[in-house]
């Protein structure tokens, strides 16, 4: 029964942990309310007082490379802005939590290459934006949509650089293990491109799993922590269920409606941007001094906008989570999983409708391991 995996999780997290895990999905309410006002508060600061204006005026931001370099500054500053909120919720709360093993300058360390690598991918998009708002004033729209598929190429490309950027990566000695997760790709009709160890461990005892692009072929990414728990069969498992992702292509209609998500924030951010035009020293919607504004209103819609992406990936769970136990048939390896998975990120699973409805991209672990039993049994 279902149910009994489902005690199973309980036991394992315990009363501590599920307080904590409790306690966790708060505190992702109150992160993200804190970052729309972290980065309110930036526009506050940067705007109103010319300050902005001046930083374009001092580098030249009415030229093409000029523009570059005023985005790639006002991104690095909001970075530095925003950084005291980084730490409570990125370091603080996880060792609030007991899955902090990092120390604080190894932190910052990550802190700042994940910032460089989003600062230079980002800030390359909003410079397109700004150089398409000043070739286009009217006629806009479709350069922009442009732009924003050359950044979601560009996140989806990015994933192996941002992940090693923050941990390091060993080739799996298991032969044998690698040997059968190459039968599950090919038995799903894809090709194998190995598998990397991620040393998560040295830094968090949370567990987590990934397929990304490898030239022609996909990669999978396992966390060390994941892999010493769950073993070959559980991580047959979780490879079967991305890949079940990969075979319905939920990836492509993921960043399709992420990058449409994009489209329709910055065409509202237009008209706050336009609305500038001769105040604070701005110019309107191609003066890249108006990027603190451009991120509030993108932030704001994302925030809201994010229900939409959430609800479309929690129903293309379910779809995976049959696929793989179609591809590799063992339900008690599935249920092990989810048991190790709640544990190691402290996962309620049975958590409030609201917050699942808004906040969770996955279906809840019950609903999960439900829908699982009812695929084999009509199977």
């Amino acid at each position: 029964m279902a149910e009994t995996a489902l005690a199973r999780i309980y036991e394992a997290l315990g009363e501590e942990g599920l307080r904590k895990a409790r306690w966790q999905q708060k505190v992702r309410v109150w992160g993200l309310l804190a970052q729309v006002a972290g980065v309110a508060l930036f526009a506050l600061v940067m705007l109103p007082t010319g300050w902005a204006a001046a930083l374009r005026d001092a580098l030249g931001g009415d030229g093409t490379f000029g523009a570059l370099l005023v985005v790639l500054a006002l991104m690095a500053l909001q970075s530095v802005f925003t950084l005291p909120l980084a730490w409570y919720f990125g370091y603080r709360v996880e060792q609030l939590l007991g899955t902090n093993r990092q120390t604080l300058s190894g932190w910052l360390l990550d802190y700042l290459k994940q910032g460089l690598l989003s600062t230079v991918l980002f800030g390359l998009f909003f410079w397109g934006v700004y150089l398409v708002f000043r070739a286009w004033p009217t006629a806009w729209l479709p350069a922009l949509v442009g732009v924003v598929v050359l950044l979601v190429l560009g996140l989806y490309l990015a994933q192996p650089l941002m992940v090693r950027a923050q941990f390091k990566a060993e080739p799996l000695e298991d032969e044998e293990l690698s040997a059968r997760l190459a039968r599950v790709f090919e038995k799903a009709g894809f090709a194998y491109g190995g598998v990397s160890v991620l040393r998560a461990g040295e830094k968090t005892a949370r567990g987590n799993a990934a397929l990304v692009p490898k030239g022609g072929r996909l990669e999978v990414m396992v966390f060390d922590t994941l892999l010493e728990e769950i073993g070959p069969e559980g991580l047959e498992v979780v490879v079967a269920h991305e890949l079940g992702h990969r075979a319905h292509k939920d990836w492509p209609w993921m960043l399709g409606l992420y990058g449409l998500l994009f489209v329709v924030g910055i065409a509202l951010a237009h008209a706050a941007l336009a609305w500038t035009a001769g105040r604070w020293g701005l110019a309107g919607a191609g003066d890249p001094a108006t990027l603190p504004l451009l991120l509030l209103v993108l932030n704001l819609w994302m925030l809201v906008a994010q229900v939409a992406m959430n609800a479309f990936m929690r129903s293309r769970e379910f779809a995976a989570d049959r696929y793989a136990l179609e591809l590799v048939p063992n339900l008690e390896a599935f249920e092990r999983t989810f048991v190790t998975l709640a544990r190691q990120n402290l996962a309620d699973p049975e958590p409030p409708e609201w917050v699942e409805f808004w906040l969770h991209d996955h279906p809840s672990i019950a609903r999960r391991l439900e829908a699982a039993r009812r695929a084999v049994r009509s199977g």
